[in-house]
């Protein structure tokens, strides 16, 4: 907090330094306009500089300035469309008096602000842990069994009692409650968790008998983060979890804020970071593409009035390339009119913020804008099955490690790994079989190979690795180590208990020099099949790279 207050001081002074050069440039033009009050051009510079005080003015703590500076762009405007003939300068010179005065108050300065009160210290919290609370022992069991299928290690507690206990004990990372409950209700459990230290992080789901809406509406006003009906959907369940348990790994958020405005820009910009948002700021629009591109932002902040291209036409420019499709757009405006919003709403906006926007609000509109489209892009860009990326998004992933190599080479490794008949195991014990055996896969993936680590499923049973930092005996190693470790895995079906599998594995080093996406993966899995070729469960690098295939 000591932090932010330190720069809110700062920015404040550069602030109302910029603003009376500001002013002064205002002066001139109002004069010009004395000599000519149809100048057109010197209304649209002046609309400008009213347009930046509008916005910024409440910002640093000068709501008047704001105030006044509307006022004049929206005299400006009226102007500049013909609804008045001429600029009205007496009432121009009001203006700049008003403005003059608002600077040379030498009042205490205003509050800055805050982002809340400092968090209590935490509980003492688990690792990865998950609590499953439920009555029925049989369901109890299944449910952990899932659950641990997908790498959590579970705590159970079979009454409201003992799982409260066990919360206050060690805070887990995730409640997942099945009610009724014997000995109370479980809204009210939800609701002593959220109020703990720390209770706002776990993801509590609850699974629930009672069909009725407002048992949903109680599940969502108690804090519970989802509410499912039973029979239960397994698959979305747990699909809802992982998702929930994502959202609170460490993981920079990027902002790209396109403002002109140097004040509003860096106003912007220090308020977000000390919310723990990475920002770039684009001044000028020109340079947005590249930012876009090199940046890769998960929410863009865009003023409406830009110099030579508005916000609107940037974003339609996002709209058009679908890489972007669920990338959220915000605007920051002055012109909070109608015909404003709804040119928000076409262009593909997903809100429209009138300036001066008080923090707390823009804050608020930037995380729940950006969690709502993480979600989306959990849909859109994961496999169902694994919880990897998909083909699309994996293959998306790739040509931008092969776009950043080419700027700056090191050793970024490719593995494609296949399951070794797959196609018996599935006609052995089904397609739940085949399943399993991937999920299995999957998981072993997710525990071997690090975070920076990208991880897909390309195909129907072929999974691959992107490791950046590896040479090749490295990454040779790490395949064989991922072999060794699958094929003594047992996996289980309801009618097929303790049967195995193997993999085989391609390796191939990325030469950003000669290789395009369609190479490296070609190369790879050239590797995959030499390795098939070669007795299966083994790993084998791309013969360019001169490597010997690896004996099981």
């Amino acid at each position: 907090m000591q932090e932010w207050k330190e720069t809110f001081g700062e920015l404040k002074e550069q602030y109302v330094r910029r603003s009376s050069e500001r002013l002064g440039k205002i002066v001139e033009m109002v004069s010009l306009l004395i000599e000519n009050p149809s100048d057109i051009e010197t209304v649209k510079q002046l609309t400008r500089h009213f347009h930046w005080l509008a916005g910024s003015g409440t910002m640093y703590g000068y709501p008047a300035v704001s105030m006044l500076g509307s006022e004049g762009e929206s005299h400006c405007e009226q102007v500049i469309r013909g609804t008045l003939p001429q600029a009205d300068v007496d009432r121009l010179k009001a203006l700049l008096h008003e403005l003059s005065f608002q600077f040379s108050e030498q009042d205490a300065p205003p509050d800055t602000v805050t982002l809340g009160p400092s968090a209590p210290p935490e509980q003492k919290r688990t690792e990865n842990d998950i609590l499953i609370v439920g009555e029925d022992q049989t369901d109890l069991q299944n449910m952990a069994r899932l659950v641990e299928a997908e790498g959590y290690p579970v705590r159970t507690a079979r009454s409201m009692s003992t799982a409260v206990n066990e919360i206050q004990a060690e805070l887990p990372i995730g409640v997942i409650i099945e009610i009724p409950l014997p000995d109370g209700d479980c809204y009210e459990m939800v609701e002593q968790i959220r109020s703990m230290n720390g209770g706002d992080e776990p993801a509590i789901i609850i699974l629930s008998k009672r069909t009725g809406f407002l048992d949903k509406v109680r599940s969502i006003h108690c804090g519970a983060d989802s509410h499912f009906e039973k029979p239960i959907d397994t698959k979305a369940m747990l699909r809802r979890l992982r998702y929930l348990l994502d959202k609170h790994k460490k993981e920079v958020v990027k902002i790209l804020s396109v403002e002109d405005d140097p004040d509003q820009a860096a106003f912007i910009r220090a308020f977000l970071e000390s919310a723990g948002y990475q920002v770039r700021t684009v001044t000028d629009p020109k340079h947005f593409e590249s930012a876009l591109s090199q940046f890769q932002p998960d929410l863009v902040l865009l003023d409406a009035m830009l110099p030579g291209v508005t916000g609107y036409e940037l974003a339609r420019f996002i709209r058009q390339d679908e890489r972007y499709a669920t990338l959220p757009v915000l605007f920051l405006t002055t012109q909070g009119h109608l015909e404003a919003r709804i040119e928000s709403a076409r262009a593909g906006g997903d809100d429209h913020l009138v300036k001066p926007v008080p923090p707390a609000l823009l804050l608020s509109a930037v995380s729940s804008r950006i969690e709502r489209s993480r979600f989306l892009k959990t849909l859109l860009h994961r496999d169902g099955l694994t919880s990897m990326l998909n083909h699309s998004a994996f293959m998306d992933q790739a040509q931008r490690v092969i776009a950043e190599r080419k700027r700056r080479n090191e050793h970024t490794a490719l593995i494609v790994v296949d399951v070794d008949y797959f196609r018996s195991i599935n006609e052995r014990h089904g397609y739940p079989g085949g399943d399993k055996v991937l999920q299995a896969l999957s998981l072993l993936l997710r525990r071997r190979v690090r975070q920076s680590d990208i991880l897909g499923r390309i195909g129907g049973d072929e999974l691959a690795v992107i490791a950046e930092g590896l040479e090749e005996t490295e990454a040779v190693t790490l395949a064989s180590r991922l072999i060794s470790d699958f094929q003594g895995i047992s996996h289980t079906t309801p009618s097929h208990v303790g049967f195995y599998a193997t993999l085989s594995a391609g390796v191939c080093m990325l030469d950003p020099k000669t290789m395009d996406l369609e190479g490296w993966m070609g190369e790879a899995y050239k590797a995959l099949k030499q390795a098939k070729d070669s007795g299966r469960n083994c790993a084998v690098a791309a013969p360019s790279n001169r490597n010997q295939p690896v004996s099981k």
